[in-house]
């Protein structure tokens, strides 16, 4: 096998880890209730009771799309949203859609936690010319995680970034990967990608050709040989640098 070229990050649970702050979640749940008082007048429900609604339905209509696991397109945000409103029998003009949508995913609420040592493992493959990317499956939309990586001062690593949501697609779909490696002008051989997830991820990115790792930083996914098994486990994202090392040989 080639010596790796580049590394794709997958993002939520493999960089990072989600710390919600109820601070955020409020001013999101007040900011949305505005918007909808804009159209629905004193028939809007208060806020506490529109955030319970709202969030069924959205978890309602998600779940019914992803109960399929074969099923991998993967609708744009506002069809999510297009439906929890339908089932609160609102009105429902594409306008609202179109703000709520934004409201809900254009911004990440909750705060990402990167570690210094994720940090500096980016830093050192960055310093060894290791091309770098990332795939990640969301319902926020693209501008919401490239925003994101700006904030926390990654973007400036990553080559590729690729959003399902964007995409039309979801891991394990092949076009994520093809995209990202185009991206980063390498041949499947040539890359590595590190998740947390054995379906979405090792086995996503192996069925390309790629080499896989994952990581068990934050969730302990165990092994399971009817799935395609990783090239290695990690248990911090700190061991990645030698693992490429080994892995290039």
């Amino acid at each position: 096998m080639p010596p790796v070229r580049a590394v794709i990050f997958d993002l939520g649970h493999t960089l990072w880890d989600y710390a919600p702050t109820e601070q955020a979640r409020r001013f999101g749940t007040l900011q949305l209730h505005a918007r909808l008082a804009a159209d629905l007048g004193d028939t809007t429900p208060h806020p506490r009771e529109l955030d319970r609604a709202l969030l069924k339905e959205l978890e309602r209509t998600i779940t019914s799309w992803y109960a399929d696991g074969s099923r991998l397109e993967q609708p744009t945000s506002d069809f999510f949203v297009r439906e929890a409103l339908a089932g609160l029998e609102a009105p429902v003009s594409e306008q609202l859609v179109a703000d709520v949508t934004s409201i809900l995913f254009g911004t990440e609420l909750d705060v990402p936690v990167i570690l210094p040592d994720t940090l500096a493992t980016i830093a050192t493959l960055h310093a060894q010319n290791i091309a770098m990317g990332c795939i990640t499956n969301t319902i926020a939309l693209p501008s919401a995680i490239e925003d994101l990586l700006w904030r926390l001062g990654l973007v400036r690593y990553l080559d590729a970034i690729v959003v399902s949501s964007g995409a039309g697609f979801r891991k394990p779909h092949a076009s994520l990967f093809r995209h990202a490696l185009d991206e980063l002008g390498v041949c499947p051989e040539e890359a590595l990608f590190v998740g947390d997830r054995l379906l979405d991820d090792i086995s996503g990115a192996k069925a390309l050709g790629m080499r896989a790792v994952l990581t068990h930083q934050y969730r302990q996914e165990a092994l399971d040989s009817s799935l395609v098994l990783p090239d290695a486990v990690i248990s911090q994202l700190g061991e990645l640098p030698a693992v490429v090392a080994s892995i290039g040989a």
